[in-house]
Parts: structure tokens; sequence; C-alpha cells
């Protein structure tokens, strides 16, 4: 990879639609490594980034960040045809990069896949590094800069930028290292904070500064929203009363899929949110060890993932015909697959 991090006059870094911490993490841990060895870079998102998760952008790097809207789309194509290679992170086909994924299928630029997902895409991409078996594309990405010229094997020689930002995007996909951590998880946690890395402060953004209305919202949501089928299946359906309710914004229920799984009763969790402008509803799905939340996003929720920890989609019109079918749909689906 660095021969044609070398070779290369501009580079292009694309992530995946609803870019979340280790999106960020793998994208960030890179353009710092890019920065400091003087590589010209754009980071082109195909979405706006959570406001909790807008801590992860350092004031240098925002100059070098795009995120795609359409009344901008002419300029954003001609930054593209510019650049002389695309870094994808953090996703194994180009659809998952939504308005690029086009540019990633047609494009002849040389084109590099880092990610930590099954099935990689190995037909519009020249160079794969491809592990499903790392806990996150932020762990990935740093097995991939400790092998770099001028890093060496030293972690300590990568920017405070960077290792806050591979850290941070570990800590999130490994739900704080209660899922998909491996030996090599917690050997790149401890060299990075023994390098200087503030843990402390990585989780007071992550955990600790939530806004009240999160709290709120939380409350309602296990008060009165939680369901629990006879199968283990803890079920979470967001309409758009309940997000104009508590104005709920992008990242405001992050995390609030993984809460039913601390039950003993609860065997997968399920949460489904209706996007405020379209008629898809977006599909969280975890399960705990032994149960493929993966296989249960593929077959059911036009998804997929990892084997705790998937995400999918429903649409209205397609396989519901309303909000109100959502929980029908749910219980009858999950039933079914533990049922085989």
């Amino acid at each position: 990879m660095h021969s044609h991090i070398q070779s290369s006059g501009h580079i292009a870094l694309f992530t995946h639609i609803n870019p979340d911490g280790d999106a960020l993490g793998s994208s960030l841990g890179l353009a710092s490594y890019l920065h400091d060895t003087g590589k010209k870079f754009t980071l082109f998102l195909p979405s706006e980034i959570n406001e909790s998760l807008s801590f992860m952008i350092p004031e240098e790097f925002r100059q070098n960040i795009v995120i795609w809207h359409k009344e901008n789309e002419e300029q954003i194509l001609e930054m593209i045809e510019g650049c002389d290679l695309f870094i994808g992170l953090d996703f194994n086909i180009p659809d998952r990069a939504g308005e690029f994924s086009g540019i990633l299928s047609e494009s002849e630029t040389f084109k590099i896949l880092i990610d930590h997902h099954v099935g990689p895409d190995t037909e519009h991409f020249n160079l794969v590094y491809s592990d499903p078996g790392t806990s996150s594309a932020s762990e990935l990405t740093y097995r991939l800069l400790m092998e770099m010229p001028g890093i060496d094997g030293d972690c300590s020689r990568i920017s405070r930028i960077g290792r806050e930002s591979l850290l941070t995007g570990m800590t999130t996909d490994t739900n704080n290292f209660a899922n998909s951590a491996v030996p090599s998880t917690f050997r790149m946690a401890a060299d990075l904070i023994a390098a200087g890395t503030d843990r402390e402060k990585i989780l007071q953004h992550l955990y600790f500064s939530y806004p009240q209305r999160r709290i709120q919202a939380q409350g309602y949501v296990l008060n009165r929203l939680l369901k629990i089928t006879d199968d283990g299946v803890a079920y979470i359906i967001l309409d758009r009363r309940f997000q104009n309710r508590f104005k709920i914004r992008e990242g405001d229920t992050e995390g609030f899929v993984n809460i039913p799984l601390s039950m003993d009763c609860v065997r997968m969790s399920i949460l489904l949110k209706r996007e405020m402008n379209s008629k898809k509803i977006r599909v969280s799905v975890r399960s705990k060890k032994g149960i493929s939340a993966r296989s249960c996003a593929m077959r059911y929720f036009n998804g997929g993932g990892h084997e705790q920890a998937s995400g999918g989609r429903l649409f209205i019109g397609q396989e519901v015909k309303n909000m109100q079918d959502v929980a029908d749909y749910v219980e009858k689906c999950t039933h079914e697959f533990f049922m085989e």
C-alpha cells in the first residue's frame, strides 16, 4: 500500500453512509498518516456526521473533509476526478458508500479497500486488505500503519490525532470491548495507551457527554417501547412520532439496541428506526454468542455484518405495508429464525 500512497498526488478516502465511530476512526487514523507524511488527501463522506461523534474531527482536518450534498454534486465529482488513488474504509461493497457507490464501482482509478466485514468486493477494488476476524476497521488500519515507513512498529510515531482516532473507532465498534474483541485488540489498546493516548478523554466524549434528551428518550424506550417475545427477542420500534417528541438527532439512539442484551431472558435485540424523510426503516441487530445476528439480518432485513452485531433495512410498501405492520413482521420472522 505504501508504494501506491507514495506515487499518488491526491488521495480520496471513502467510508460508508451514516459514518459511525469505526468509519471515522479508521478514516481519520489513515488521514493522520497522510497528513504527517505530506500527502494531499480528501475524506469524502456520503452523509453527515452524528453530533455525538463531532469531537472526533480535528480542526486541522476540516478543510480536507467533504460531505455529499445534492446541490454540490457537480463540484464534488470534479474534486474526485482530480484524485489518483481511492481508499475505501469500513465497508465491504461499494453500495455501502451511498452516493459514491457508482464512482467506486465504475472508476478506473486504482482502488484499495480496508475492511473487516465478511464478503469484501474483490471485483471493483484492485487491492483488498480484509480480515473479518479483526475487531474493527480501526484495528486493521492500525495494523497496516504499524508496517508503514516512519512508523516501523512503534505506535508512538503515529500522531496524537491518529492514535486517538484509532482507539476511539475500535472502542465504539467493540462496544467498549464487549463485542468482537480479540487478543490483538487488547494489545492495540495497551500500546496506544502506553504511547500516551488519553483513553479517559475518549470515554468521556463517548459515554459521559450525552444530551438530556437522549436520557429522557432512553427512559421512555425502556418503559414504553421495549417488547420481548417468547423466543427471547427484544425489539424496539422508533417511529417519527417518537423522534419528533424527543427531538431526536442522528446518533441520539446509538447504543439503545445493546441495552436489552443485559437481561438473561434476551437472546437477540433489534432496533428499528424510521428515517424521517424516506420510506426506509433502519434496522440494528445484536445477539449473544452462539446466535447469528448476521444470518438474521441477511435473511429478513436486507443486511449483514458481524456474527453478533449486524444491520439492515426494511422498506415501507415492500416488506411491510406501514409502520403498524413492523411489530408483526419482526415477531413472525424471528420466531421462524429460532425455530429452524
